[in-house]
């Protein structure tokens, strides 16, 4: 799925073609599995059913490996904070900073044959602020505002053999607790299944 190959890249690039249209040569040994390391650039966005609010995440990283023997993938994917600000007639409003931050090893499985991949995996969910444009250095929500439990995350797709590869998947969204007295409010519009969310693995730019 989502890998760099720093050695021996063409060859690696042939072996995953030759499987997924069934043309590869006998598998591995058991004792042997062919293991390649992933270090791949990571585009995502995401959209708040509720609120109709899409939001662009700045550009992360997915650092892992595949085993070509058995398909299992792994690793682990850092996403850093996006900001969103809300306008209204073209003039802001105000600024919402969101964090997701892995529980967990990501794990899922390649399929050659089909070319496509699934991904299992979870995060925690904060609001790291929320300011008025009139008061840009007031954090409404405070230092603790988050999901009162993790967000399943579970993408799956085609793959690319040869750029980038785009995966999707829909969650939900759980109740909020330490937001201070916006708590019961953002309770009201924000918590609920239906949201979505897509990223996009490449090898990163040379």
């Amino acid at each position: 799925m989502l890998t760099r190959i720093s050695r021996s890249g063409l060859a690696v690039l042939m072996v995953l073609v030759f499987a997924g249209f069934g043309l590869a040569a006998a598998a591995p040994s058991a004792s042997a599995d062919t293991i390649i390391p992933i270090n791949w650039t990571v585009n995502a966005s995401t959209t708040l059913k509720s609120l109709g609010l899409s939001v662009t995440v700045p550009p992360g990283s997915f650092v892992g490996q595949v085993d070509l023997t058995t398909g299992a993938i792994t690793g682990n994917l850092a996403l850093p904070a996006a900001s969103k600000t809300i306008s209204f007639a073209g003039l802001p409003l105000a600024t919402a900073t969101f964090a997701m931050k892995e529980t967990g090893p990501i794990t899922g499985h390649v399929d050659l044959a089909t070319q496509t991949v699934t991904v299992n995996s979870s995060f925690s969910f904060s609001i790291t602020s929320a300011t008025l444009a009139l008061a840009p250095h007031l954090n409404l929500v405070g230092n603790s505002c988050r999901g009162s439990s993790p967000i399943s995350v579970n993408l799956s797709g085609p793959v690319s053999l040869t750029g980038a590869s785009t995966f999707s998947a829909t969650y939900t969204l759980p109740k909020l607790t330490g937001c201070g007295l916006l708590t019961p409010i953002l309770n009201l519009v924000i918590p609920g299944p239906g949201n979505t969310f897509t990223a996009t693995f490449a090898p990163p730019a040379p």
